[in-house]
């Protein structure tokens, strides 16, 4: 996904340029062609000091990239990889000599931070050096706090971490007012602009057409994309294999990889109607709960499916409840 910034937004770029950021992967070849620079760089400032650090700054199959172009150039670039459950390290920032002092750093710093927000992290973390004074004043302007130094940097004097509180997205998402297309209240919890999570609705085809979709690579499609899987038709089996080609055009269009395939079941227990499945009959019983097969019955495909989702480990529980409360069925 390119993202197009105003040039009003960068300092003392000329207004004939364009400014875009692409999110990408460590595979990207302007993305690979930026960090070689960026290690040049580092062995030439630090020396031998740099033998100790490098180890650390690899980012191997990185899928969180971002490059930054002007006039289709790139120029810029920087990344984030998950370091726990709630936090992303920040790492591999970097701007061409050239190009440096016009406020670009912050430009890929917002970015990398939106788009963890974006994929449901809450903090961010990374480590400078104590020789970067201007890497260390862009942190602590855009918010960063110093913190004890974490892990392999513990006891590096040379080394300064730092850590910031990420403003969680907010507002409606574009899937609520969608026409066309089924979607939950529940789902506004943790479907932060769009992207924190994939829609029920896109998972629901994504099992019928057979193919997976990870939150990374969903994050990486542009609005209208996501737009086009919640309302594309799946209903039959050629609808379902025009879907499977479509999302694995999207996935290797933004990955460079092939898509991965998913079992097909032909016979889903959502989809029986004669039975409340066991699985849910447990997830109730958590709650001192009970659904009669007729409530059962009378729920939409996509609401079966999306219940027997909430009842698998892995979800936020409070979700479990708002969902039966929305289906009328507490």
């Amino acid at each position: 996904m390119k993202i197009n910034l105003s040039p009003s937004n960068v300092i003392l770029l000329s207004m004939k340029e364009e400014l875009t950021i692409k999110r990408t992967n460590g595979a990207d070849p302007d993305f690979q062609l930026l960090i070689s620079h960026l290690d040049h760089e580092l062995w030439n400032e630090l020396n031998e000091d740099q033998a100790t650090y490098d180890q650390y700054n690899k980012v191997p199959d990185i899928q969180t990239a971002l490059v930054l172009y002007i006039d289709k150039k790139p120029i810029a670039s920087g990344c984030f990889k998950k370091y726990n459950r709630d936090t992303v390290e920040i790492k591999r920032m970097f701007v061409e000599k050239e190009y440096r002092g016009k406020g670009l750093s912050k430009q890929i710093l917002d970015e990398l931070e939106t788009w963890a927000a974006e994929l449901a992290f809450q903090y961010a973390i990374l480590e400078t050096s104590i020789h970067f004074e201007v890497a260390r004043k862009l942190y602590a302007n855009a918010g960063y706090a110093m913190i004890e130094n974490y892990d392999q940097y513990a006891g590096l004097i040379e080394s300064v971490c730092m850590k910031k509180e990420l403003i969680k997205a907010t507002g409606v998402s574009d899937f609520k007012n969608l026409p066309g297309i089924e979607y939950f209240l529940f789902e506004e919890d943790f479907i932060k602009k769009n992207i924190g999570c994939i829609p029920m609705i896109v998972r629901f085809k994504m099992d019928k057409a057979g193919i997976k979709l990870n939150l990374v690579e969903w994050s990486k499609f542009s609005l209208e994309e996501r737009k086009e899987l919640a309302k594309k038709s799946c209903g039959n089996e050629e609808e379902a294999m025009l879907y499977n080609d479509y999302l694995a055009g999207l996935i290797n269009k933004y990955t460079g990889k092939a898509a991965t395939a998913l079992t097909v079941d032909k016979n889903p227990v959502w989809a029986d109607i004669h039975a409340v499945p066991e699985m849910l009959n447990e997830k109730l019983k958590q709650f001192g709960w009970h659904i009669s097969l007729q409530q059962w019955k009378g729920l939409s495909n996509l609401q079966r499916f999306a219940l027997l989702k909430l009842c698998k480990a892995g979800h936020e529980s409070k979700n479990f409840p708002k969902a039966m409360k929305e289906f009328k069925l507490i």
